[in-house]
């Protein structure tokens, strides 16, 4: 995560082309990273000549055309995730490439050997597959299996159930304290297992850790800013605990006497109402009471586009609305609705937002750049009013950014100082990309797999960071979110003991798990996460 991995590999495609071992070659990206690559290829090595795979349908079906049908070579294609493993025209197109060496970026991507995804990388013909992450491991050893399965499928293949069987097993305890707890969670490894993961990655695995290659990196300093819910939020939250528990001792009860109990998935969704209610109020609806979407419904038909449409369907569509999406709904027609519209003040009724409050104007005084990221959009929906309501300059950059306007605005994050602030999803924007001129980094929401917060904090902390980098987790107080990151702190320990990191042995509960703990009462306080 910022050591390098992009001009090593550039480096070792130049390397294989200048002692005759041509190519083609093929490298996949997360979008988001696609254009830094083709940039870091002209860069350091000019003379190869890189095809990028990427575009509209037509832009694709033209470059499938010029490269299969004349007589036009290059070294290396590069293209996407999405493109690699999406549609039947370019993943036959992929397939019928004859690939020296394939490249995945990101390859934690990979970590699960029954998704679709693998599977159609899988039947990519390659002499030789090389995977780049930061984070090998994240939630189980199982998935080291199925990342040495890709790589070597020769090798472990055939002995992909076994291994996977064998890393399936739970710890037991090997101690009177541990057995003694071992009825309240299971532990996440035992000692043998951590040798026979080092044993298996040792031959297979080159990895680079900052304080062997980078002692000259500034540090970089964690903090947990833990915020008070508003009185708003705090009725919410109430609301949404006690349906859920509801729901969980109905669940336990249908389980013990052997009547079908619901599936994980139900709970997931009673964890995601928790979830939202620990970010903003908005997220729900509270503010447009039934009342006010009749009245919102009747007069939105005096637009042209719903003046054939029956009013108790508006009525039935706004009912499933969040706050948020009907003050949009509002500024969509402002003849009709728009006064209905809420007060700019109800952007900063959370407690997150209140903490926010106090933070970025002083971050701003002293001349910090900052990354906010988010998992979820809507959230920086909402963030973005936030923001223009304090008067601070941003940026944004989610999922839905196209893929050539993407190292536009991180370039102009870089050259307008002025801008302060970078909303970032967590998944399009913390993966990649170097945004080393911002030195705080502010998760507003953790996500259940913790390498993909720090994946986003190191966005800043890499080469050509010059400042220390400050990385703060925004916890709301009593609250769900405490759960997740005792979780997350738990699930690091995986990496940091199969890379001889660390020697004692933590505990792992599943989502499952964590929600009915969490619902019972059982809402243990998290530490700063350990380095």
């Amino acid at each position: 995560m910022g050591l390098g991995k992009t001009c090593q590999v550039i480096a070792f495609l130049s390397h294989l082309k200048e002692t005759g071992k041509n190519g083609p070659h093929l490298v996949v990206v997360p979008a988001s990273t696609l254009e830094n690559w083709l940039r870091e290829f002209n860069r350091f090595c000019p003379s190869m000549v890189i095809e990028p795979y990427y575009g509209s349908m037509d832009e694709r079906a033209n470059i499938r055309d010029t490269l299969m049908e004349s007589d036009t070579k290059y070294d290396v294609l590069v293209t996407t995730y999405n493109l690699a493993c999406g549609g039947k025209a370019d993943h036959s197109f992929l397939r019928s490439q004859k690939f020296n060496v394939c490249v995945y970026d990101e390859g934690h991507l990979l970590k699960n050997s029954q998704s679709e995804r693998y599977s159609k990388l899988m039947r990519l013909k390659a002499e030789f597959r090389l995977l780049l992450t930061g984070t090998p491991l994240q939630n189980n050893l199982r998935e080291l299996v199925s990342l040495l399965s890709f790589i070597l499928p020769d090798i472990f293949q055939s002995r992909k159930d076994d291994l996977a069987e064998i890393f399936k097993h739970k710890a037991k305890a090997t101690s009177k304290n541990d057995e003694d707890n071992a009825t309240n969670a299971n532990l996440l490894l035992s000692e043998q297992r951590i040798s026979k993961a080092k044993t298996m990655m040792t031959p297979f695995v080159l990895r680079r850790k900052k304080d062997q290659v980078l002692n000259h990196l500034p540090e970089k300093a964690h903090a947990i800013e833990y915020c008070k819910m508003s009185d708003e939020q705090q009725s919410i939250y109430d609301m949404e605990l006690d349906t859920s528990r509801k729901a969980i001792a109905a669940r336990e009860a249908a389980k013990e006497s052997g009547q079908p109990s619901g599936s994980a998935k139900n709970i997931g969704n009673i964890l995601m109402q928790l979830r939202k209610a620990a970010l903003h109020p908005l997220l729900f609806r509270r503010l447009y009471n039934d009342t006010i979407l009749k009245k919102m419904a009747k007069e939105i038909m005096a637009e042209p586009r719903y003046e054939t449409a029956n009013e108790q369907f508006i009525y039935e569509d706004m009912e499933v609305m969040t706050d948020f999406e009907l003050h949009r709904l509002c500024e969509s027609f402002p003849s009709s609705i728009g006064h209905h519209k809420l007060s700019e003040d109800k952007w900063m009724t959370s407690g997150k937002i209140s903490k926010l409050e106090k933070l970025l104007p002083q971050m701003k005084a002293d001349g910090d750049r900052i990354l906010i990221f988010s998992q979820f959009t809507q959230m920086l929906d909402i963030l973005e009013r936030v923001l223009n309501f304090m008067k601070i300059s941003f940026l944004r950059l989610d999922g839905s950014t196209p893929v050539e306007v993407r190292q536009e605005m991180i370039d102009k994050f870089y050259e307008e100082k002025e801008i302060t602030v970078f909303l970032l999803s967590t998944k399009a924007g913390g993966f990649g990309i170097n945004l080393a001129c911002a030195n705080v980094v502010i998760i507003y929401d953790l996500s259940f797999n913790p390498h993909d917060d720090k994946q986003a904090e190191d966005r800043a902390h890499r080469v050509g960071q010059t400042r220390e980098v400050q990385v703060i987790r925004l916890i709301t107080k009593d609250t769900i979110e405490e759960n997740i990151l005792q979780l997350a702190n738990t699930k690091l320990q995986l990496d940091r003991s199969v890379s001889d990191e660390a020697d004692e042995e933590k505990l792992e509960q599943s989502n499952v798990s964590l929600v009915a703990s969490m619902l019972l009462g059982k809402t243990p306080k998290a530490s700063v996460e350990p380095e």
